[in-house]
């Protein structure tokens, strides 16, 4: 398991790179649309976090404070920390998270990952680290649709669910994993494709509808989504 997770830390790494090529100085957008530093700063945030678990669930350490339930309001306030940082500084932070998450993983013994979730008591410590490969590629994707490259953000998003299909096997734990793949689909106006998707992410993690209701990228299949949101 343990080689397994660092594979994964390796190939989500080499993954990210290619948003990080966009990453320029450029002001924030006045629209509040994130540019390419934003979702890499984003991405590098939550790594962090992942890393700091581990290392507090392995030494007994201080953890990461709570975040909301809502993603949307911690999404805004991690866009407020970070959009007016420079490139230089998002790009060596980026790699500082990627390093930290890495040698959190090699310090771990199987022991330690096998370790209860410190904020999730029903998942186990080590399911963080493919939700941070899974977490990169979802940013990555979306920058390449921005981009108008469905065919690269098509690959992006189809191996990002494998590298989670790979770890995971029960429903509850793939539903944000599905849901993410649709997400690509819908925003391509595949409806045929995204919908049974969202249907097993929602039996799987009931929840997520309420996200996926305000959920822009959504929008494209949004009168073909309605009947399963009632």
């Amino acid at each position: 398991m343990k080689e397994k997770l660092l594979r994964a830390i390796d190939e989500a790494r080499e993954r990210e790179a290619e948003l990080e090529a966009f990453v320029v100085d450029e002001p924030a957008n006045p629209d509040g649309r994130w540019n390419a530093k934003d979702h890499l700063a984003h991405t590098s945030w939550w790594r962090w976090r992942s890393a700091r678990t581990l290392d507090a669930t392995r030494t007994g350490g201080e953890l990461p404070p709570p975040v909301p339930d809502d993603d949307g309001v911690q999404n805004a306030i991690i866009y407020a920390e970070v959009k007016d940082l420079s490139a230089a500084a998002v790009k060596a932070d980026a790699a500082e998270s990627w390093t930290a998450l890495r040698k959190a993983v090699e310090a771990s013994s199987v022991e330690d990952l096998a370790k209860p979730h410190p904020r999730q008591p029903e998942s186990q410590v080590w399911e963080a680290v493919p939700g941070a490969v899974g977490h990169a590629g979802t940013h990555v994707w979306s920058w390449h649709l921005d981009l108008g490259d469905e065919n690269r953000a098509m690959t992006v998003a189809r191996w990002a669910s494998d590298v989670e299909g790979s770890f995971f096997t029960k429903p509850e734990q793939l539903a944000e994993s599905r849901y993410n793949l649709a997400c690509v689909y819908a925003r391509l106006g595949n409806a045929d494709e995204a919908l049974p998707l969202l249907r097993q992410s929602f039996e799987a993690k009931p929840e997520l509808m309420a996200w996926a209701r305000k959920d822009r990228d959504l929008d494209p299949i949004r009168e073909e989504l309605a009947p399963i949101l009632l």
